[in-house]
């Protein structure tokens, strides 16, 4: 199993420039309350920077604390399409898309500052005031508003605001207009967060000496709006901004291996190297291995939730080192190995170690199934299997389970790492040789009155197959299964389970059959955790004998190890000579330099021991 999992300025200010003593701003079209998730409750007015910014919101300083705290659930570009938004819609609650037309031209920045200090509890949005300060609360509102300001928008709003609006406003906003009017600058902070961008657009629009401006279309209005916010706030171009925060100073260095005895070597072809977070893919860069088959990726960010997993497409297949962090406080330079093999079409190696079916629930007419399967690959090549629709892989090969509904998987499901043709169900992932190569967790609901009686073909031999249940006290019937052998209770770290087991392996082509039957009314064993052990089946492993992490991968790069540690060696010496050089050009200062060359040579003995 690969890794695969699989982690900017609001609303500034306006145009003065457009406001005449004669301008007024008294009748203001607003989004409905609901619509614009605003809270309930405003702030007292304190010269605190909670009803207005005692310094100027920053994009970029509020970029790096809406990707911590924002992003998970309104998405990196604010379409409130997050990796944590389905489950929170799901619940029936809203999740804003805040660079809504209509929602991010009706806000005040203040309003929006209100909803980040309180937060929207009813759309399970919490506040934030507790965890970030006042300013750190309008920089992230900051961010927010350039979300929707791509620089090409400023850059058309300062040409109409040069044009129209300059000679009486000043070009920088700086020549206050009218009895008591503001000046359009950063010298404005309590004007700029009550007033919103349509506040400022229909401003444009009032007053003899605006006559000119009624010639502008609606969208030329909010662009110099959008301009003259800039005026007051320290914008960042959202892109950049990201890129801003996912560079650094690390280096992932692999080399290439090919695990197939007398393999030929492996070089000058494109290595991807994917980071993803606790959340989803965060940044992805390509490098091309040279000729000794080495790849070498540079100014990577280095954070404590970042993990690094690198690809290679070989001989139809794809291969995958396996999954490194670079840390804060850990070492900026890591290497490593990229495992290959020559690749087969043919099964004959395939065979399924184990093969578990875990009853995880039984609820209201349904029972919860998960099928943890692991497979063997006996031959010295990856298996790639032959080309299915869409030139994606038939590798591994499952039955689809009757009456099946709900079906899902562990990870990348139907449509991206698995599809479906009939009754049949293939993998794409390659199955690289080993034992214990590859694991695929199956989940889905089955129809369930009392009993339910269970059939399933198995496409390869099987050595070792057998149904889990959990135990369950109190009233009804205790479940059990019915044709295969009792072997007791077996205890786990999150519940307790009863294994039922065959007594002799399946042959290709023969059907796994057994019957569920019993209907307890009562509650999991005190402490029991079915859901936990059947979504993760880390105490299933436990219980049974399964090491259950990433065989595929880790077994792979073992193997290649192995037979490469003398090329290993080289990588290491040739590490230690770039950083050399690095040091003595002055890239890189001493402090750094002997942190990394002594980490280097730490690695370099153990590999050469």
């Amino acid at each position: 199993m690969h890794f695969r999992k699989p982690v900017v300025a609001l609303f500034a200010f306006c145009a003065v420039a457009f406001f005449l003593s004669a301008c007024t701003l008294t009748s203001r079209t607003r989004l409905p309350t609901e619509s614009l998730l605003t809270p309930a409750v405003i702030p007292t007015a304190l010269a605190d920077g909670e009803v207005f910014p005692l310094s100027p919101p920053n994009a970029l300083t509020g970029a790096a604390i809406y990707a911590e705290k924002c992003a998970a659930c309104h998405g990196v570009t604010g379409e409130g399409n997050g990796p944590s938004a389905a489950q929170i819609r799901a619940q029936g609650q809203m999740v804003a898309n805040l660079v809504d037309p209509s929602r991010r031209r009706a806000a005040t920045p203040g309003e929006w500052h209100a909803l980040i200090t309180n937060g929207r509890i009813q759309n399970l949005m919490p506040g934030f005031s507790g965890s970030l300060n006042a300013q750190q609360r309008w920089d992230v509102q900051a961010h927010v508003w350039a979300l929707g300001v791509p620089s090409q928008t400023l850059s058309a709003g300062g040409a109409l605001f040069a044009a129209q609006c300059a000679s009486c406003h000043g070009a920088q906003g700086e020549t206050p207009v009218g009895a008591g009017a503001a000046q359009l600058t950063l010298d404005s902070p309590r004007f700029l967060a009550d007033r919103s961008l349509l506040d400022i657009s229909s401003g444009m629009v009032r007053g003899e000496p605006h006559a000119p401006m009624t010639t502008l279309t609606e969208d030329q209005r909010f662009q110099i709006a959008d301009y003259v916010r800039s005026l007051a706030y320290i914008y960042a171009d959202p892109a950049e901004a990201r890129d801003v925060q996912l560079t650094g100073d690390g280096q992932i260095i692999l080399r290439a291996l090919n695990g197939t005895p007398g393999g030929p070597a492996i070089a000058n072809l494109p290595v991807l190297l994917r980071a993803y977070d606790e959340n989803s893919e965060v940044l992805s860069r390509t490098a091309n291995l040279d000729a000794a088959g080495v790849v070498t990726f540079t100014s990577l960010p280095r954070a404590d939730n970042f993990f690094y997993q690198a690809e290679l497409d070989y001989e139809d297949g794809r291969f995958y080192a396996a999954p490194t962090q670079l840390t804060i406080s850990g070492t900026a330079v890591i290497s490593g190995v990229l495992p290959a093999f020559e690749t087969t079409t043919d099964p004959s190696g395939i065979s399924i170690a184990e093969k578990h079916f875990f009853v995880q629930d039984i609820g209201e007419g349904t029972a919860t199934i998960v099928e943890f399967s692991i497979f063997n690959n006996a031959g010295d090549r990856a298996y790639i299997g032959e080309p299915g629709p869409g030139g994606r892989r038939h590798t591994l090969k499952l039955s689809a389970p009757e009456d099946a509904q709900n079906l899902r998987f562990d990870g990348l499901g139907l449509g991206r790492r698995f599809f479906q043709e009939g009754d049949v169900i293939y993998d794409t992932d390659v199955v690289v040789p080993g034992q214990q190569a590859q694991q695929v967790t199956m989940i889905y609901e089955v129809p369930y009155r009392g009993s339910f009686d269970f059939s399933r073909p198995v496409y390869y031999p099987t050595a070792r197959w057998d149904v889990l249940v959990p135990e369950i006290t109190g009233p009804g019937t205790p479940l059990t299964v019915n044709g295969l052998t009792n072997r007791g209770l077996q205890q786990t770290p999150s519940g307790n389970l009863f294994l039922f087991a065959s007594d002799t392996p399946a042959n290709a082509g023969d059907a796994l059959a057994f019957q569920l039957s019993g209907q307890p009314l009562g509650a999991p064993q005190p402490g029991a955790d079915p859901r936990a052990i059947g979504l993760g089946l880390i105490a299933l492993g436990l219980a049974i004998g399964i090491g259950y992490f990433m065989v595929s991968r880790v077994r792979a790069i073992r193997t290649a190890e192995a037979r490469s540690r003398p090329q290993q060696r080289d990588m290491m010496l040739r590490q230690m000579a770039v950083l050399d050089d690095d040091f003595a050009q002055g890239k890189i200062k001493e402090p750094a330099y002997r942190k990394q060359r002594e980490a280097l040579k730490d690695e370099l003995k153990e590999i050469w021991e």
